[in-house]
């Protein structure tokens, strides 16, 4: 069976002030032509369908329109999960209706058992996003102290059931981890799932399933090995992923044996990190989403304003001179204050500040000021 790997639309995302709506809705359609080529045999959506709770109707207009072509056009069954940016009940309205034309969506926690839908001798089992407050007052069982103790209360009637000779597959979303060995690359635009490390699942909890379909990390990734992976968000959705290179994953799988081919699709417009003076960026152009490191050591006087001229998708702009030299601070103790002079301390203060050395005739200038005002010591 070949199946497409996909988590994290965050429909109706704003970035910097930015829609990306467009840029959603010119993924999607994109994708769904390119998969009409790959001979897909069913689709998974590992939560964060939407980016909020109350989406705009423009996003649910979007979802309503992709999810629809995935199954009409490709034929293909899609099994959908909420995430912690989706609102469990609105996500799983007319989940039973829609069931019947092989579009599962499973929203909320079941006391009874977690949704197991078989398809051409492959079990998917749907483990919608819900924290361990709301799971220990669902199963009542107050054993559970954190999102771990939460999802192994959840699959300890999977496991008591699921025969190991089927292919399993596990659709969750939340924060997988290896103990001892933690090589996630979580990113900005991820909220997070609950305070400090109870947010943390262990992936020895799913060695049982044959392949477990993650989302709420938004890089494409492997937890200790490839049957345990996060497919990545479908776009850019902060600074801290402009080097990401973002795709989906065909899994093709039978027992025993699973590849994983990486999907990727050119996205409207790119989103980048750019480094370099402002002269230099005033003699460029582009449409993608931008975030500019200026290295200038002077303040250019409404430089945002006169890139987004040139830089018309511009999200943001810092000088990392400044940057590196404000995130040291001075130090001095009360002695260093005592035997240091006003000179030497005002260099000091102008190296840090500027990012530059103070040299001999500005020190001069510096010493004589002093001088004048008779403040040598």
């Amino acid at each position: 069976m070949r199946i497409l790997h996909t988590a994290d639309w965050h429909l109706g995302k704003i970035v910097n002030d930015f829609s990306m709506l467009d840029d959603q809705r010119h993924y999607l359609m994109k994708l769904i032509e390119t998969l009409k080529e790959k001979d897909i045999d069913a689709i998974i959506m590992a939560g964060d369908l939407y980016d909020r709770a109350l989406p705009p109707k423009e996003a649910v207009a979007l979802a309503n329109r992709t999810l629809t072509r995935m199954v009409k056009e490709l034929g293909v069954p899609v099994f959908v999960i909420a995430g912690n940016h989706d609102s469990n009940e609105r996500i799983e309205y007319a989940a039973d209706l829609l069931a019947e034309s092989r579009l599962y969506i499973e929203g909320t926690l079941k006391k009874e058992a977690i949704r197991k839908v078989t398809f051409e001798g492959t079990n998917f089992y749907l483990l919608p996003f819900a924290d361990h407050v709301y799971v220990r007052e669902t199963l009542q069982d107050d054993t559970i102290k954190n999102m771990e103790d939460a999802v192994r209360a959840q699959l300890a009637t999977v496991k008591a059931t699921m025969n190991p000779d089927e292919v399993n597959i596990l659709i969750a979303h939340g924060y997988v981890i290896q103990a001892g060995n933690d090589t996630s690359e979580p990113s900005d635009s991820e909220r997070p799932l609950s305070i400090g490390t109870s947010e943390y699942v262990d992936v020895s909890l799913f060695e049982d399933f044959d392949y477990v379909a993650l989302g709420h990390l938004h890089k494409a990734q492997k937890v200790k090995n490839d049957k345990v992976r996060y497919s990545g968000s479908i776009l850019k959705y902060s600074k801290s992923e402009t080097p990401h290179q973002k795709q989906t994953s065909i899994v093709t799988i039978e027992k025993g044996k699973l590849e994983i081919e990486p999907l990727r699709i050119k996205p409207l417009r790119d989103m980048r990190t750019v480094r370099s003076t402002f002269p230099e960026l005033m003699k460029g152009q582009s449409d993608d989403y931008l975030f500019f490191e200026l290295e200038d050591t002077e303040y250019v006087l409404d430089a945002m304003n006169q890139l987004r001229r040139r830089y018309p998708q511009a999200m943001g702009l810092e000088y990392v001179s400044r940057r590196e030299t404000e995130s040291v601070a001075l130090q001095h103790n009360r002695e260093d204050l005592q035997q240091l002079s006003y000179p030497d301390l005002f260099k000091d203060f102008y190296e840090q500040y500027r990012a530059i050395e103070l040299d001999e005739s500005g020190q001069k200038i510096v010493a004589d000021v002093f001088a004048a005002l008779g403040r040598k010591d």
